[in-house]
This record gives C-alpha cells, sequence and structure tokens, in this order.
C-alpha cells in the first residue's frame, strides 16, 4: 500500500482494484484480515452488499448478481473519535468539487472511502488540498 502525505491529510492508497457488488447471499469464509485490505459485507434492506478487492469477487463461492469493478480504496491515516463531525463531509466535498464520486466506509477506527480507478488522480490532488487541521481541532 502506498501512503501520501500532503502535509495536510494523511492517507493510505491500497494497491488492488476493488469491486462494489450485490450478492444474492452473505458470503461464508470471505479471506479476512485485520492488517489486510478494507472488505465490508452490509446486509440489510433487502440487500447484501460486498465492497472488496476484485479478487475476493472472482471466488466461487461470492455469487454476484450486479457487479462495478475499477474502484480504488483510500484508507484516512488516523484515528477519529466517534463524535468527530465534519471530516467526511470535508472530504466528500472536495471530492464533489472536482467530479469525483465516493462511496464511504467508516469502521469503529477508521474511515475508508472508494473512489473510481480512471479518477484517482484527480481524487488524490484534491485530497492534497483538503484541510482537516480546523476541523480537528475544533472544540465540541
Amino acid at each position: 500500500m502506498a501512503r501520501a502525505d500532503s502535509g495536510k491529510l494523511r492517507v493510505t492508497l491500497w494497491p488492488q482494484a476493488y469491486a462494489v457488488a450485490r450478492l444474492r447471499a452473505v458470503p461464508v469464509g470471505l479471506p479476512l484480515d485485520p492488517d489486510g485490505p478494507p472488505v465490508a459485507v452490509l446486509v440489510g434492506g433487502g440487500e447484501v452488499s460486498l465492497l472488496a478487492p476484485e479478487e475476493v469477487l472472482d471466488r466461487p463461492d461470492v455469487e454476484a448478481e450486479h457487479v462495478s469493478r475499477g474502484w480504488r480504496a483510500i484508507t484516512l491515516d488516523l484515528v477519529l473519535p466517534l463524535d468527530t463531525v465534519g471530516v467526511m463531509a470535508t472530504i466528500g466535498r472536495a471530492l464533489a468539487d472536482v467530479g469525483v464520486p465516493v462511496m464511504v466506509l467508516s469502521s469503529h477506527d477508521t474511515d475508508h472511502f472508494l473512489v473510481p480507478g480512471d479518477l484517482l488522480g484527480r481524487a488524490l490532488a484534491a485530497l492534497g488540498q483538503t484541510r482537516l487541521d480546523r476541523i480537528l481541532r475544533s472544540p465540541k
């Protein structure tokens, strides 16, 4: 994984291409590793979705109804308290301003997001200009 540091916002760019899929059933036996690339299974609202490196979707036990490939995963290199306000809004605004769609995944300690691979350069440039210092230092 590559780390980018603009002096303002540090991110990790995962090397794998990602896919977003709607599945027929909840997958069993996915290769999950807390130190590996982010993987998310979302179940509810009448659907099962998987956001994972593309090779996970190529497993024979993963039955996908629809797959969107070619996404790239970026992880924020900071742990945020759960009551932090405005970080993802700031990042989302920066990406929207340059026409980059984003899918956000938040875990207990870390935020990850997916951007289309063909817009990765534009996304990283926008993130390099993002200033979070005011948000992270603001009183609650």
